[in-house]
């Protein structure tokens, strides 16, 4: 076992990693969410669950969650998410329970079966392995707050201005002309920006944390998700 495993403890999620693959020179991408368990994290994980408390993940393990669920969602083959229990006896750390869940909400699973014959030590792991993934589900979703309908006033606003004052600086004219002229610019502009938002930003956004500018890092896709969670 890690030497450092017993002092990762007093944090949540000191037993959830994400294992990943390279798939170029600069992008990494989320394969499978492991768990490792103890004797002193299930029994800290049991402690957890008879008091009703919840995990809080750091924001760059949650930031990698989300992508991990994200790239399967939106994966042509539909693999699901896959997660993994170990168990570790000494120095050995061994697989014990695999499940994988499918888009359609199917799950797949395997068991160690030589875990079978102690079947307490079995039962805590799974669950403590279904209870870390159901607070995983919990707080994959972002909490969309649903701001970008300031910039859809904002951003017409100003380049109305600034086109009224173009056309008035060599077009002057009586102001009920002027002010009818402002209301048509601005009505147009406001409803092409906020077209653009929903039709194409939207839609940029997820290609770009998908495959591209945000896909790359944690930190690029922590930012990846906040215009997401912007814009939506």
């Amino acid at each position: 076992m890690p030497e450092n495993y017993t002092r990762l403890q007093i944090i949540n999620n000191f037993y959830i990693s994400i294992e990943e693959q390279r798939v170029s020179r600069q992008n990494i991408i989320p394969q499978q969410v492991n768990f490792e368990f103890n004797p002193e994290s299930l029994d800290k994980i049991g402690q957890m669950r008879l008091n009703r408390n919840s995990l809080s993940f750091d924001t760059q393990l949650l930031t990698n969650l989300r992508y991990y669920s994200l790239l399967q969602c939106n994966n042509i083959r539909r693999s699901g998410l896959t997660f993994t229990s170990y168990y570790w006896q000494g120095e050995q750390k061994i697989a014990v329970i695999s499940s994988n869940i499918s888009i359609q909400g199917q799950i797949y699973q395997q068991i160690r079966h030589d875990f079978l014959v102690n079947f307490s030590l079995l039962e805590k792991i799974i669950d403590a392995h279904y209870w870390s993934i159901n607070q995983i589900f919990k707080q994959l979703p972002l909490t969309y707050q649903k701001k970008s309908y300031l910039l859809s006033w904002i951003f017409p606003l100003l380049i109305t201005l600034g086109i009224v004052i173009v056309i008035f600086m060599f077009f002057p004219t009586i102001v009920l002309v002027k002010a009818i002229a402002f209301l048509i610019i601005f009505i147009l502009t406001k409803f092409s920006f906020q077209y653009f938002i929903n039709k194409y930003l939207f839609k940029f956004i997820l290609q770009q944390l998908l495959f591209g500018l945000f896909s790359h890092n944690s930190t690029r896709r922590k930012l990846g998700f906040l215009l997401l969670n912007y814009f939506s």
